[in-house]
């Protein structure tokens, strides 16, 4: 019986030396988990395992006492990083030097903290935050969200996803409800190779369909712990995302479509009654009587009373009937221009009223549109987790930064062989959600960054073969990036789209012929007008004075302004609240003015003071583009022709509307602004772009300006 015993023990060692040798002393997944109430699981404190992945190279896994990996960490230290994840942060694949959080530790010269677990989600990454900050108050805490699974297991807390079984982390689903535990149990189920080796045999015959199970549940064995979701999920959100993208970006342009229509709906019978007022003008000016009865009618009908008699050939009685008729008739004239009179400028009233009444719903119009402008970009899915994981650092002092880390076919389509994929899909557009969590996180005032550009540009060798997760080298680009990050600012904070309350965009040209201007000095020919806080200066040339051919505002005024050289004179239009004062330099070619705005309560007062102080600099008329003389005259020209490459480019309308269109983008109409390029946006009441800007961030060129919650580089080039 001892023979038999021995010889059997004999047998049994030397079965599990040769699987050992066979899988080189290592086991393709961890094996020393142990089941937590919070976390689903943590590592076993002072384990260690080999590890391989198929082909891959072997690695050791080390956990310290603190259930983490590689070494004891030391005592909390200035300046610490810690780096929460999953098991591409935890480094499955590579040594415990190799992870990216040794090489960001030696390339930042910060002591770095590496806390990620395998299996473990978003909801996990912040409660060992949570742990970590009241224990460590490191100075930044590192998330790097896996794009492999973490959009799906969001809301998904790991203690519903992975349940322990003899060490190993399998899904909660195929986890026994009981075992039965005898002597040895954990070493043999976690650490011997053969009977690892039969229980993988066990469960490919129970996944093909053939009757055997395992010992305890009778379901088949997981052998480890695969993730949930994977790429054909994030085709599926991306497609979903894609799609609410289409369906936002399509209502907001057919909302544009309908507020352009509104303002066109309102702006025809504004202009039909602008026609009526100019015919109505025409009528008061042109209903009078002939030149002869209203001499005669005016009591001087000198020689002309009778222009068919000579003046020796006319008589007493025909020249005092004559004046009896004027007589007459000047009283019946009077009568009927008193009563013409009072009916038209009745009319008159009544259409000047609707025409405002019609331009200010346009204006409020235009200035609503403005202020619900859209969101630049939809918010991510990780929107409300970054605004909690935020919050939570900021409460413990600390820094949060994000990583979003791609799959590696997101990275590089030629991943798809090591699967034994000929044709996998195109990945290409699921790049729209690390587009928008790097987006949402930047918004939140977070810094941020996609990992993808970097894995890319390490390509070849960043991933091990069949398999998701990084390489050394892999790691390494990944610090090196992170690093790079890191040493960056925050991008500036984007303005809030739109305008601020009580502001509004330019009035339209409607709108300005029906304010009365107010003439200017006799140094500078010109008029001014006010109107919805904007101002409007226009200087024309005259027959004895020489025109204004440069204006530059000294005080007041905005990055908004528009000003146009035309032959005849300049034009200024500019924001200007009610009761803010305006001061300008007027140059002309034999002197230099200043033109003073101020207010007397609601009335605007204008004042130029000229002198014969040569300008100093030479100045010279530019003619208004020819796009512009062509579809109005150029004489009665205002606007911004710096916009025009930008609006010619945004050119969207049909032919007979171009002009409109092109006229409307330069004047800065919110429904014709042009796109900005890259980096830039619309900002104050323009159509024109602008470089975001705060303390961190200056400007290359230009002044930083506040605007609208925010800051942008106004001069040079913006």
């Amino acid at each position: 019986m001892t023979q038999i015993v021995v010889g059997l023990g004999l047998g049994l060692a030397a079965t599990e030396y040769a699987f050992r040798a066979r899988d080189e002393g290592a086991f393709p997944h961890v094996n020393f988990y142990v089941a937590d109430p919070q976390l689903g699981v943590r590592l076993q404190p002072g384990a260690s395992m080999g590890f391989k992945l198929g082909s891959n190279p072997r690695t050791t896994i080390h956990v310290n006492a603190g259930g983490y990996r590689g070494a004891d960490w030391p005592e909390p230290q200035p300046g610490e990083i810690v780096v929460v994840g999953d098991s591409q942060v935890f480094g499955l694949g590579v040594e415990d030097d190799e992870t990216f959080s040794t090489r960001l530790a030696e390339r930042t010269g910060r002591p770095v903290i590496n806390a990620g677990v395998p299996t473990y989600g978003p909801r996990e990454y912040l409660e060992v935050a949570r742990e970590l900050l009241k224990s460590r108050r490191p100075a930044t805490v590192v998330v790097v969200l896996n794009f492999v699974n973490d959009p799906f297991e969001l809301e998904r807390p790991n203690t519903e996803r992975h349940a322990v079984w003899d060490g190993w982390a399998v899904r909660r689903e195929t986890a026994p409800a009981e075992v039965t535990q005898f002597p040895g149990r954990a070493w043999l189920f976690s650490r011997s190779h053969a009977v690892y080796a039969l229980r993988r045999w066990l469960h490919a015959r129970g996944s093909s369909g053939a009757p055997e199970s395992d010992d305890a549940g009778g379901r088949p064995i997981d052998p480890g712990t695969p993730s949930e979701g994977g790429w054909q999920d994030l085709v599926h959100s991306s497609l979903r995302t894609q799609a609410q993208r289409a369906e936002a970006a399509a209502q907001h342009e057919q909302s544009r479509g309908a507020s352009r229509a509104q303002v066109e709906a309102l702006g025809q019978p504004l202009r039909e009654q602008q026609d009526r007022l100019r015919e109505l003008e025409d009528e008061l000016l042109y209903a009078q009587p002939s030149e002869f009865w209203q001499r005669v009618a005016e009591g001087r009908p000198g020689d002309i009373v009778d222009s068919q008699k000579a003046e020796s050939g006319r008589s007493i009685e025909l020249t005092a009937e004559l004046i009896r008729q004027a007589v007459a008739f000047r009283q019946d004239y009077k009568k009927q221009q008193r009563k013409f009179a009072r009916a038209q400028a009745a009319k008159l009233r009544e259409l000047q009223a609707a025409a405002a009444t019609l331009t200010d719903s346009r204006e409020a119009l235009l200035a609503e549109l403005g202020r619900s402008a859209p969101r630049p970009r939809p918010h991510s899915v990780f929107a409300g987790y970054l605004a909690e994981f935020k919050e939570l650092c900021q409460r413990h002092g600390a820094e949060l930064v994000v990583v979003a880390l791609p799959i590696d076919v997101q990275v590089d389509a030629g991943e798809w062989a090591k699967y034994g994929v000929e044709h996998g899909p195109d990945m290409r557009p699921s790049q729209i959600l690390l587009t928008d969590l790097v987006a949402t996180a930047e918004e939140l005032r977070i810094r941020s960054f996609d990992a993808t550009a970097a894995l890319r540009a390490a390509q070849p060798g960043v991933f091990l073969d069949g398999d998701i997760h990084m390489t050394a080298r892999g790691h390494a680009a990944l610090a090196e990036a992170l690093t790079e990050r890191l040493a960056r600012p925050l991008p500036p904070p984007v303005p809030a789209p739109g305008l601020p309350e009580g502001t509004r965009y330019a009035p339209s040209k409607l709108a300005w012929d029906g304010v009365e201007p107010a003439s200017l000095g006799a140094w500078a020919t010109g008029t001014v007008q006010h109107l919805g806080g904007w101002l409007k200066l226009r200087f024309s040339a005259a027959d004895d004075v020489e025109p204004i051919r440069e204006i530059e505002v000294i005080e007041g005024g905005s990055p908004a302004a528009m000003q146009m050289t035309t032959a005849t004179g300049m034009t200024l239009v500019t924001p200007l609240p009610q009761g803010a004062p305006l001061t300008a330099r007027l140059y002309r070619l034999d002197g230099v003015g200043e033109l003073r705005i101020g207010w007397e309560g609601e009335q605007l007062q204008a004042e130029v003071v000229g002198s014969t102080q040569p300008p100093g600099r030479s100045l010279l008329f530019s003619r208004p583009p020819d796009e512009l003389c062509g579809c109005e005259p150029c004489d009665e020209m205002w606007g911004d022709p710096v916009l025009l490459p930008a609006c010619k480019a945004a050119q969207t309308q049909p032919v007979k509307r171009a002009c409109e269109a092109l006229l409307a983008c330069v004047r800065h109409d919110p429904l014709f602004a042009p796109v900005c390029p890259e980096g830039q946006v619309h900002a104050f009441a323009s159509n024109a772009c602008f470089t975001p800007c705060d303390a961190d961030n200056p400007c290359a060129q230009g002044r930083c300006t506040p605007w609208h919650e925010a800051a942008v580089c106004v001069g040079g080039d913006g």
